[in-house]
């Protein structure tokens, strides 16, 4: 039976149901990258520095921010869908005149 040769308890193993590996990998890439710039790897103070730093890094990216600067103007959804009922209601308008 043994009493003085008791079996040990299973250990604990907690496994997280909602972790999200990619933003672990992201905050790995960032503390990297805050290392290299030479600045410290916790510090959040310092968030407006990182902020541009990867802005050029895609396609999509490089052609927004270049429209951007350029005064490029891009038609919203909504702008088209206000400036459709302006013109049906001015339309009507003139329809009952």
């Amino acid at each position: 039976m043994g009493l003085f040769s008791q079996r040990k308890p299973r250990g604990f193993r907690h496994e997280y149901i909602y972790a999200d590996e990619r933003k672990d990998r992201l905050k790995a890439v960032e503390d990297r990258a805050k290392a290299e710039l030479g600045m410290k790897a916790g510090d959040g103070s310092d968030h407006g520095r990182l902020r541009g730093m990867f802005l050029d890094a895609t396609k999509h990216a490089r052609r927004r921010r270049q429209r951007r600067l350029n005064g490029g103007f891009v038609l919203s959804y909504g702008i088209i869908l206000v400036l459709l009922v302006l013109l049906f209601a001015v339309w009507k308008m003139l329809l009952t005149l």
